[in-house]
């Protein structure tokens, strides 16, 4: 025990307990990134530790947010008698400085990108062979130009009625190799009027987020409540502690430390901006992570 106390008066990471309502033991790290003096504030009332009534509410609720407490971002995670607590104002501000990074990319890279669509659509093919070729390199640019949206700020463009079997058969060819030896049932029969590239990318995101930390069956389905349709890609991989975190920018995985996918956080801006919503959850013995759309 002393040593893992030892252990977390020199963490970077912020531990408070609390038990009662009161303050019983805060770290070195959550004092500095309370504001408040450890020795003035163990053993009275958790709101004059925390002096926010958010991180009050989280901590006696349990959950995790990303706050701005004086004028910090901290990543908060609640758990019964704990709150631990990342500083990620220079994370938040790499993110940024990245993003604006990402933008600058994109716009020098999409002028020659639509260029070579043209140029390949002026090929004739004189063999079955060269057909395949030339159809994989089309796919492959149209990919690219979907990556380079997916770097800019998230406007979606124009609508128009896509039956969910015609991405399947997009999605098929761009993940050939890794749908090689995995079990994959799909089941799309329904169409909606939406952006079909932010549509390709949104089923392409979770599709490979399946493919990397789920199990085998992995179950691609759509399905219409209402106005609203749900697109879902369901593995039987092992129950998460929590779902929605995994939504934030740079987070991957269960734990608290940030990671570096940002597949999941894209997909929300994407059902977003279409009108709809992202979500996760587990279902039985399934982890779903899927968006609802607007059918029209």
């Amino acid at each position: 025990m002393k040593a893992l106390e030892e252990a977390w008066e020199e963490a970077r990471e912020g531990l408070l307990l609390h038990q009662d309502r009161q303050v019983v033991y805060l770290n070195p790290k959550a004092a500095q990134l309370l504001g408040v003096n450890r020795e003035k504030v163990v053993g009275r009332p958790l709101l004059l530790a925390l002096r926010d009534h958010r991180l009050e509410a989280l901590a006696l609720h349990g959950g995790e947010r990303l706050l701005e407490v004086r004028d910090r971002l901290l990543l908060a995670k609640a758990l019964p008698g704990k709150l631990y607590l990342l500083d990620q104002t220079e994370a938040q501000k790499r993110l940024k400085d990245l993003q604006e990074a990402a933008e600058t990319l994109a716009h020098e890279l999409r002028t020659p990108l639509a260029g070579m669509g043209p140029l390949l659509e002026a090929l004739t093919p004189r063999t079955k062979q060269e057909k395949e070729v030339l159809d994989l390199l089309k796919a492959e640019v149209a990919r690219l130009a979907r990556l380079l949206e997916g770097l800019s700020p998230i406007r979606p463009g124009p609508r128009r009625p896509v039956a969910l079997e015609e991405v399947w058969s997009r999605l098929e060819k761009l993940l050939a190799e890794r749908l090689k030896g995995r079990r994959v049932e799909v089941h799309l029969p329904h169409a909606l009027s939406t952006d079909p590239e932010a549509l390709l990318q949104i089923l392409l995101n979770l599709l490979d987020n399946a493919l990397k930390y789920g199990q085998d069956p992995i179950r691609l389905l759509s399905r219409l409540e209402g106005d609203r349709l749900h697109l879902e890609v369901r593995d039987r991989g092992e129950a998460l502690p929590e779902y929605e975190p995994l939504f934030l920018p740079g987070r991957r995985g269960s734990h608290l430390e940030p990671g570096q996918g940002l597949g999941l956080h894209l997909v929300r801006r994407l059902a977003r901006a279409l009108g709809g919503e992202a979500y996760a959850r587990r279902e039985g013995e399934e982890n779903v992570f899927g968006v609802s759309l607007p059918v029209d």
